[in-house]
């Protein structure tokens, strides 16, 4: 088989995968977005069997700052009286599905009270979801600060219009 035949099998094998992965993506996208904002809303709402039933046993979050919290751990911290959503919002998100495992990727908008302190902020995020028999369960988050970005500066072998 020459490199142009054997490059158009795979091209053809590869448009294949990706028509009949895309009908499943589009069911189970849906679903994980619908139990996402589930989940966030349980946050506002201190729900916690909702949380309890979405998260698995062995959850982790990475938040912003680092720092790893566990599934006990985050539930703690929305039962406090200390801590209070107001809202927590989850917007533009786009879901990538793999078999049972899902990635959603979104801009996650949180306002409340921490500890006395307001708190308003933006982040984007992405979890992991995996499908335990029918149902779709997180398993881990990743958090990191929005942040505006600005085009890199001209090289040096570059003129920058000012400098004209």
């Amino acid at each position: 088989m020459g490199h142009g035949t054997l490059a158009a099998a795979i091209a053809i094998m590869l448009a294949g995968v990706t028509a009949s992965s895309a009908v499943a993506i589009g069911d189970d996208g849906a679903r994980v977005i619908e139990i996402d904002r589930r989940m966030q809303r349980a946050f506002v709402d201190r729900d916690l069997a909702t949380l309890r039933g979405i998260l698995t046993d062995d959850y982790v979050l990475v938040a912003s700052t680092g720092e790893e919290r566990t599934r006990d751990t985050v539930i703690a911290e929305v039962a406090s009286p200390d801590v209070r959503w107001e809202v927590n919002e989850a917007r533009g998100a786009t879901v990538r599905v793999h078999g049972d495992t899902a990635v959603l990727v979104a801009n996650l908008r949180q306002k409340g009270i921490d500890h006395g302190k307001p708190f308003d902020r933006s982040v984007k995020f992405s979890t992991t979801w995996i499908r335990v028999g029918h149902v779709w369960r997180n398993v881990h988050a990743h958090a990191s600060r929005e942040v505006e970005l600005q085009p890199p500066p001209p090289r040096a072998t570059e003129k920058s219009i000012t400098a004209l």
